[in-house]
């Protein structure tokens, strides 16, 4: 006995498709949010970091304006006048190259695709403003020089708010090694610091919205109580660019986050 299928009633496919435009539009507004976090979290990136650049800016000015004052007292000491302008140079310079970097993670560029690891290391490093050895943080330093295939600016954000949380950590000093190397199609990049490190009930759901904790009772200079969606959207634009992020942290080690970046054409 054969049986034959009736065929959906207009309405039905009516409906079906309703529901279709519906799941549609819920996507594009689940996109506008996405792109709505990211973009607050990067503002309040650089609010922090304007804390922590406020006080650089001090140290940068006081011996310009120090040795302006000396040199302007006695305007026939050749070589002070000398030093008054090479620190006033120096500092210029560093001011500048500071500024720079700091408008360029403030910049939005979103057709970029491709990004020099070492250049996006040194300007998420320059955002900071101050030299971790001022805080006893030892930095080390190995980035192959490879182009990687994602956003620069997205790249930064993610390198940003891991060099933070590190130093939120490490409120006593310590290391930080940021390290790379190229395996066939990615790169493999390490974060790491001699911080307290992670608790293992947190690590499990560190990449999840809203997950945050306290390393330390002392924050460091600057530092704010995060909102648990650093590292959620650090995974989201990573993921968004083929790449991957997880991390490590045996008791008392300190964390390394190892991230994968695809390599660019």
């Amino acid at each position: 006995m054969s049986t034959t299928t009736a065929p959906p009633h207009p309405d039905e496919l009516a409906q079906v498709d309703r529901l279709l435009a519906h799941f549609d539009h819920l996507e594009a507004q689940l996109q506008e949010v996405r792109a709505g976090l990211t973009e607050s979290h990067r503002l309040a990136t650089l609010g922090t970091i304007a804390t922590i650049i406020a006080h650089e800016y001090n140290n940068i000015l006081t011996p310009m304006i120090s040795y302006a004052q000396l040199a302007l007292a006695n305007p026939d000491d050749a070589a002070l006048n000398r030093k008054a302008l090479e620190k006033a140079l120096s500092g210029a310079e560093r001011a500048a190259h500071i500024s720079s970097s700091l408008l360029g993670f403030a910049r939005d560029e979103p057709n970029q695709t491709q990004a020099n690891l070492p250049t996006v290391v040194d300007e998420s490093l320059a955002c900071l403003g101050r030299d971790p050895k001022r805080d006893g943080i030892n930095l080390t330093l190995d980035i192959p020089d490879v182009t990687v295939a994602i956003n620069p600016l997205d790249l930064q954000q993610v390198l940003l708010n891991l060099v933070l949380n590190a130093r939120k950590a490490m409120t006593r000093g310590g290391a930080l090694r940021i390290t790379g190397q190229v395996n066939n199609d990615h790169v493999a990049l390490d974060i790491a610091d001699t911080g307290p490190g992670i608790p293992d009930a947190i690590r499990e759901r560190l990449f999840e919205p809203f997950v945050t904790h306290e390393l330390t009772d002392t924050p460091a200079p600057g530092s704010q109580k995060g909102t648990g969606l650093g590292l959620c959207i650090c995974r989201d634009l990573l993921t968004r660019a083929g790449g991957k992020i997880n991390v490590t942290s045996p008791p008392g080690q300190g964390a390394t986050f190892h991230l994968q970046l695809p390599i660019g054409g």
